[in-house]
């Protein structure tokens, strides 16, 4: 213990021999020696300051803590300028899960000795420990100028990316954490640890790629690390490699089952996979309800609301996404344009952050509820409370979501609606809304949900107040036609690369625009473009985009002539923008609402004619699109024509048809048929 002999004092009352003598017992292991002599020492001399405070470090080591910081303080009391003291009581108080009163300690040991190493470490782990995270980072940096070292480089790290993790605002100390780890994660105590927390700097940054290897790396090593997997899916996931996220999504899974978020993970990707069938897909997501949600099925589910067919009905809303989101351009309008003498909402909102679109949403619902914070049972608790006779889930598979409440059956009519494009698999999931373009007839076998179809579409547009005005036709000044596509990149698999590898070469002197997020991913926009390549679509009629803000990213239509749909998961939000811009979508209907979304879109709009069942028929599409300028001019300057004339525009027309599909909801559990 070299600290005890870095006291080199002796206050007077006992010989310096006593206490070298006792100190040599306590460095050696034997307190109960080195405790008989500080008490003869303090018999001679009761205001001896070391043997006080070498007393508490005795009691702190036999875990006796209390003691210690009683012992420890009335050495202070005697002595207040000795370092070691403070630092001791520190690391007494730290033992008793005292942060701030352990902080307090170490923070004066750094005053009366600036150069404390081991103070200043353990007073960035209590200031880490008590929340102030911008401190303690301001401590390691400290610690690392005193003393450098690849222990000093990767604490630092550590603590930049657990303030980044808790506030938004300081995301840029993930790159400071990454170029520090990439310098010292060799040589930490834990060379495993620290890869994994480079891995993890680079993926908040998007640095996708970089951050996969590091994982793979780890992964080579320790191939049952469940984190490492569903991170590694995580990346694959924003790369669009999305057979390799299923991949690890599903090991992570088998490796900890008690993550059920891994499984639901594939669930969501599936919809992504074209060699998945859709009857594979319904029987993953009933396999998922039965191994993740079946065990909080309730037993009975018994509900005393009024029976009443027509009375006035409590609707709630369950969803992360009541901000700007894709699901709330849909839902605002809907919402604002409910009946409020037929129906009072309720809306339960899972996401942490708030803004101008949340604002308004709360202005438009009847009840508010903020329940991000509340677990399932308290979830069930509040709606049960609240007398909701139907919940909607708007989230379905995706992040945040609460479905394993909705398995709990806290209400009596429960629907999924608008955020997934899937059946839930949930056995207490009544009824899944769509539309007939949306779910043809023979689609209900894919469902666990009886599936209800609205009269003409399962979603308004409510363009967003940043969305510009129509430009000209593109080709009409530029000559050759502009093809284009701002679909995530995981939808642009190699399927919809062949085929519109295909319509380039059928439509001479044509170029492809292609804008996404992971395109920022340098090493993954050359895998996308050789990708593309292998496909026939060459570098030089190909125009590759990174990330745009949201309220920019749309202005890239004025470029784009004509915007081909990916598949089997096409276009949402995007085809929306492109067709209220003026700029037609060719689309590839297949058997699953995911790839029918722009299908309902066009059918709505008068437009059957852009609605492919099969790529001969997409080539076909695009390319007659394509010769024919005045057609695309003609459609360009009078989409929005057809859209304020269209049900995806009429407001108050859909909310009068959902809140008929309530009713028919509530008629059904109030007056259930009884068959003999």
């Amino acid at each position: 213990m070299p600290l005890l002999r870095s006291l080199q004092t002796w206050l007077g009352g006992a010989s310096a021999a006593d206490l070298e003598a006792a100190i040599r017992l306590h460095e050696s292991g034997d307190l109960a020696g080195a405790e008989q002599r500080y008490r003869a020492i303090l018999r001679s001399d009761a205001r001896d300051a070391d043997a006080t405070h070498l007393l508490g470090l005795i009691a702190h080591q036999r875990g006796e803590h209390a003691q210690a910081i009683a012992q420890i303080n009335a050495a202070i009391a005697l002595r207040g300028d000795k370092a070691i003291y403070h630092y001791n009581l520190g690391n007494a108080l730290a033992a008793l899960a005292r942060p701030q009163a352990a902080a307090e300690s170490f923070r004066a040991a750094t005053r009366l000795d600036p150069a404390h190493i081991p103070a200043r470490t353990n007073l960035a782990n209590a200031l880490t420990q008590s929340g102030c995270l911008e401190d303690a980072v301001a401590e390691f940096r400290q610690v690392l100028k005193l003393r450098p070292s690849p222990a000093a480089r990767n604490a630092l790290a550590s603590a930049l990316i657990r303030r980044a993790d808790a506030d938004p605002a300081a995301a840029d100390g993930y790159d400071e954490a990454a170029t520090l780890l990439l310098q010292a994660w060799q040589d930490a105590d834990d060379p495993t640890e620290a890869r994994l927390a480079l891995a993890y700097s680079l993926q908040q940054r998007k640095r996708w790629t970089e951050a996969a290897g590091h994982y793979e790396a780890v992964l080579a090593l320790r191939p049952a690390d469940p984190a490492a997997h569903n991170n590694l899916a995580n990346c694959y996931n924003q790369l669009g490699r999305m057979a390799e996220a299923i991949g690890h999504y599903r090991k992570t899974y088998q490796l900890a089952p008690d993550f059920p978020q891994a499984l639901a993970s594939v669930l969501a990707c599936l919809n992504y996979d074209p060699d998945c069938t859709p009857e594979q897909s319904a029987t993953e997501h009933r396999h998922w309800a039965g191994q993740v949600a079946a065990p909080y099925y309730p037993k009975s589910a018994r509900f005393d609301h009024d029976r009443d067919p027509e009375r006035r009905l409590r609707i709630g809303y369950v969803s992360p996404d009541l901000r700007r989101h894709p699901v709330s351009a849909i839902f605002e309008p809907i919402l604002a344009a409910h009946d409020r003498a037929r129906i009072e909402s309720s809306c339960y909102y899972n996401f942490a952050g708030e803004d101008v679109v949340t604002l308004r949403l709360k202005s438009l619902a009847d009840q508010w509820c903020p329940v991000v914070g509340m677990d399932d049972e308290a979830l069930c608790e509040q709606i049960r409370a609240d007398r909701i006779d139907i919940l909607i889930d708007l989230a379905g598979h995706t992040t945040h979501n609460r479905l394993l409440a909705f398995a709990r059956k806290p209400a009596p009519v429960q629907v999924s609606w608008l955020g997934y494009f899937n059946t839930t698999g949930l056995a207490t999931m009544d009824y899944f809304l769509s539309d007939p373009w949306s779910s043809p007839a023979g689609q209900e076998r894919y469902y666990v949900e009886r599936l209800l179809r609205l009269p003409h579409t399962r979603f308004c547009y409510q363009p967003p107040e940043y969305m510009p005005e129509v430009g000209p036709l593109p080709a009409a000044s530029r000559g050759p036609i502009t093809f284009g596509c701002l679909n995530n990149l995981a939808k642009l698999n190699e399927q919809v690369l062949a085929l519109w590898g295909e319509v380039l070469r059928t439509v001479p002197n044509s170029r492809l625009l292609v804008q996404a997020a992971a395109l920022d991913d340098a090493p993954n926009r050359a895998r996308f473009g050789e990708l593309c390549a292998k496909h026939g679509i060459a570098p030089a009629r190909l125009e590759l985009r990174g990330f745009v803000p949201v309220d920019q990213a749309p202005a890239s239509y004025a470029e784009i002539d004509i915007a081909l749909d990916p598949f089997p998961f096409c276009g949402g939000m995007t085809s929306f923008e492109a067709l209220w811009l003026g700029v037609p979508v060719i689309t590839l209907a297949g058997e699953t609402i995911a790839s029918r979304q722009s299908a309902s879109m066009l059918t709505n709009l008068g437009l059957p004619e852009l609605i492919a069942e099969n790529a001969n028929q997409y080539v076909a599409a695009a390319a007659q699109l394509a010769r024919d300028l005045p057609r695309l001019a003609q459609l360009r300057s009078g989409l929005r024509q057809r859209f304020a004339a269209s049900p995806l525009m009429d407001y108050a027309g859909f909310a009068r048809a959902l809140e008929g599909a309530y009713r028919e909801m509530w008629r059904n559990w109030a007056s259930p048929q009884v068959t003999p």
